[in-house]
């Protein structure tokens, strides 16, 4: 699986306090939803815009992705172990 740096999709900061998390997705998701976005890559945008709001705005999955994304980088493939 491909490690996805969920705060620059968004476009905020890693400290980014929760109503800057929603503010951020409230912006992108008025850019790239497929019903009023002319960009023809609307629709897998928004899917990667979901796909970080979902984590980021709950406290235990953005607790869960810091801890495991710690030391990844756009782009790099995340490994199992055990």
């Amino acid at each position: 699986m491909e490690y996805k740096d969920y705060y620059q999709i968004l476009g905020v900061p890693r400290e980014a306090a929760a109503d800057e998390i929603k503010k951020a997705f409230r912006r992108l998701a008025r850019k790239y939803h497929p019903d009023v976005s002319k960009e023809p890559d609307a629709e897998s945008r928004m899917q990667e815009v979901n796909e970080a709001h979902a984590v980021l705005s709950d406290p235990e999955k953005r607790a869960a992705y810091d801890q495991l994304g710690r030391g990844y980088r756009p782009g790099q493939e995340f490994t199992q172990c055990c």
